[in-house]
């Protein structure tokens, strides 16, 4: 009963076990990673674009309310300080450096290769809770705050799941689990004797 339970949450079917079992991915498996593979790294691009984009807009919001007025003024001194030699190369490496890093380490993250090998871990399971640090933007007084997570620890991996999992994955039950690290997802599972 969870075997069966289980191969509909993970979407799995006893093609995609067997096929684990020798260490290979069925075509589904292969085009769903594919897929979120390619998914993941335009997420990365993505986001790494919009903080390009913020970067790039904070020296012109700079420049309208500081550098705009003084030029206007008509203050002959102003122009010259403002120039590459003067104030202009300090704000241009400050604004620049940041950028480059910023989009260097997205770029890098989109384009990491996939890792999608078929991974194996048996043993008999273990549940423990834990914490972890979660970003909460909406919050006022703080940025951060720890949630509490169950992990389902099995020989010497450790996986944080929901909570429903220890109906169906009894603890001290022996499983072997079927899964890849890059992107990550839980390929299949059985039951060992």
């Amino acid at each position: 009963m969870s075997e069966t339970k289980l191969k509909e949450i993970w979407n799995f079917d006893d093609a995609d076990l067997g096929a684990n079992r020798l260490g290979k991915l069925t075509d589904k498996q292969k085009n769903f990673l594919t897929g979120e593979h390619k998914s993941q790294s335009k997420v990365f691009l993505g986001v790494g674009a919009v903080v390009v984009f913020i970067f790039l807009c904070l020296p012109l919001l700079f420049g309208a309310r500081t550098i705009l007025p003084l030029v206007l003024s008509g203050d002959e001194n102003v122009i010259p300080n403002l120039s590459v030699g003067g104030i202009g190369l300090g704000f241009v490496a400050a604004v620049a450096v940041p950028i480059a890093i910023v989009f260097g380490i997205y770029l890098l993250r989109a384009n990491k290769k996939a890792d999608i090998s078929v991974k194996s871990v048996e043993g008999k399971v273990k549940y423990t809770w834990g914490t972890k640090r979660v970003r909460t933007p909406t919050s006022s007084t703080s940025k951060w705050h720890d949630v509490k997570v169950l992990h389902l620890n099995l020989g010497d991996k450790k996986f944080e799941v929901k909570e429903s999992m220890q109906e169906i994955i009894k603890e001290d039950d022996a499983w072997i689990i079927y899964y890849t690290s890059y992107p990550f997802k839980f390929l299949s599972a059985e039951k060992t004797k």
